[in-house]
């Protein structure tokens, strides 16, 4: 009796400790949330505790529960995904959200959402938030100020219009290509799951090529493993990315390492890999410039390697004292920056493209409308020889296609920042605060995106069309600006706007053009769930809206619903 109350005593001594600590903090926090004069949202624990990450999935169906439902709502870290601009309206365009770790300041304003990513010396990227995109290296979207800049300095040069029309033609060939191999088998249908899998080889094969400079087919190629490899780079990448939370919170918590032994070794072993990977192809790029060649490739990789290269050649040649600051990217940045590159260059499109076509098949009227823009187009032009230049700047219907989606369901649900040094004011709808030191401002892009104040009462119905505006004296058509007091930010604005934007938008236009061409989608009837495409549509809409967060939305059931490619 004596050793259980000893054990129990031991148990719940650290319990305890921990439960007057976390008190202890969330007290203190709300004491100082109360200063800054916004409504406030007090949570025991929220997406900064690592460990909750893991539990709340089991848990999400309790937000639901009367009286405690909003604890589990707001401490899912994409609660935005879910709640678009309503959460706003009943607690206004900006309240603060307390827990025990740091207090999030979350905001629905479209000024006050481009003064933060505009002015990035005074709201800068908090660093515990990003540290999940630093998994190989420090990299241009995580790192702040003067070594931001010299990021950016030798990043760029890889996104050009060279880069571009590689994309272009690439995105081309990987659509012809997919086309072929889905209508080729019975009936060509699709569940959404085999569609988010062939969107992700499209946008991995077009990465391989614009990025690497390796040329692989759609049905194959990609999936190789080379020698020296025990797993190709698609499996490696796509296991890292679809594990990116373990690959942090093993990081930050080793004791589940101890307890998830398979998936800690499966991950380190993948991480491995693909650093592997990475290292191989810069010290091809690199050999190839030190050895006084140029690569002469418009990839991404053979860029970066020789703006690197040259930054170190500058460095070399500048006058400067000892202890000066490096003008070029350590190896740990080149990889962080490639890890980044395949995050950003294939998730976010792959995302997209994903998402637009069920949004098609249940919209014939849109198929029609883009379809139309495309057989005006292409018109008498070779499907294998559509030049860059000629024709994608005349394809905005499929741009505003691609806007419309992106507005919807954009890669991520807010954006993150915070001051550092000394309080900086944050005005909001007239109402001004001072922001403390390092506390956590969120916009909330999903709420600025779909508020029916700044789009209409039709906010939450995809209607690519608003993006369309006509020039009366030509009957040119171009993409429109975002009305009036609207803000439009999938790819950020300002100086820190996303590298990639325009690689992403010709390899969507690419792909829905090529598709529209020749095909229509509509819903597909799984005989034993429904009898009918309006049931098939209702239950697509269903499983789109379904939808979770792992950096960027994911379909929880994509397998109960799907499309059929219709030739026209």
């Amino acid at each position: 009796m004596v050793l259980y109350s000893t054990v129990l005593t031991f148990i719940c001594i650290p319990i305890l400790a921990v439960l007057a600590a976390r008190t202890y903090r969330l007290v203190v926090n709300y004491l100082r949330a109360r200063k800054l004069g916004i409504p406030i949202v007090v949570l025991p624990f929220s997406w900064q505790d690592e460990w909750w990450v893991i539990v709340y999935p089991y848990l999400r169906r309790l937000r639901d529960v009367p009286g405690i439902g909003y604890i589990f709502l707001f401490s899912y870290h994409s609660w935005q995904q879910d709640q678009r601009y309503r959460a706003h309206r009943a607690y206004g365009d900006v309240f603060a959200i307390v827990s025990p770790n740091k207090t999030e300041i979350e905001v629905n304003d479209p000024v006050m959402a481009v003064e933060l990513q505009t002015q990035y010396k005074t709201w800068i990227k908090p660093q515990p938030i990003y540290e999940i995109f630093d998994g190989f290296g420090p990299n241009v979207i995580s790192v702040n100020g003067e070594d931001w800049q010299r990021h950016r300095r030798v990043v760029n040069p890889g996104f050009r219009e060279q880069n571009n029309r590689l994309v272009w033609d690439e995105s081309l060939r990987q659509a012809r290509q997919m086309i072929e191999v889905v209508t080729g088998r019975s009936g060509a249908r699709r569940t959404m799951l085999e569609v988010r899998n062939d969107c992700v080889l499209i946008a991995m094969h077009v990465l391989s090529a614009a990025g690497f400079g390796h040329i692989h087919d759609f049905d194959g190629g990609f999936r190789e493993i080379p020698q020296g490899h025990k797993t190709s780079l698609a499996e490696a990448l796509k296991f890292l990315l679809q594990n990116i939370i373990f690959c942090v919170v093993f990081k930050n918590l080793p004791v589940l390492r101890w307890m998830m032994p398979a998936l800690s070794r499966q991950v380190t072993a993948m991480t491995n890999e693909f650093t592997q990977y990475m290292k191989e192809i810069v010290a091809y790029n690199r050999a190839i410039t030190q050895g006084g060649g140029n690569s002469s490739g418009a990839d991404i990789v053979s860029a970066l390697v020789e703006a690197d290269e040259a930054a170190k050649r500058e460095q070399k040649m500048a006058v400067q004292g000892a202890g000066a600051k490096p003008m070029y990217l350590s190896d740990a940045e080149l990889l962080g920056n490639l890890y980044l590159f395949n995050l950003a260059g294939f998730e976010t499109t792959a995302n997209a493209l994903t998402y637009t076509i069920p949004f098609l098949a249940v919209n014939r009227e849109i198929q029609d409308w883009a379809g139309e823009e495309v057989d005006a187009v292409l018109k008498g032009r070779d499907g294998e020889k559509l030049v860059y230049e000629e024709v994608f700047p005349l394809l905005v219907r499929c741009m505003a296609v691609m806007y419309e989606t992106l507005r919807l369901w954009g890669p991520t649900p807010s954006l993150e920042r915070w001051c550092v040094d000394q309080p900086h004011p944050l005005r909001v709808q007239g109402q001004e605060i001072m922001v403390p030191v390092e506390t956590y401002v969120s916009v909330n892009l999903y709420a600025i995106h779909t508020d029916p104040r700044w789009w209409g009462n039709d906010s939450l119905k995809w209607k690519p069309q608003r993006w369309v505006v006509v020039d009366p004296a030509t009957g040119k058509e171009s993409i429109a600006h975002p009305p009036p007091g609207a803000a439009f930010l999938p790819w950020s604005v300002g100086p820190r706007v996303c590298p990639g934007k325009k690689f992403s938008q010709v390899e969507f236009v690419a792909v829905i053009s090529t598709l529209l061409r020749e095909y229509r989608l509509k819903p597909l009837i799984m005989e034993e769930k429904m009898t009918t495409e309006k049931q098939a549509a209702s239950a697509l809409m269903e499983v789109l809206s379904d939808s979770m967060n792992v950096i960027t939305p994911k379909m929880r059931r994509p397998e109960d619903a799907g499309v059929v490619f219709v030739r026209r």
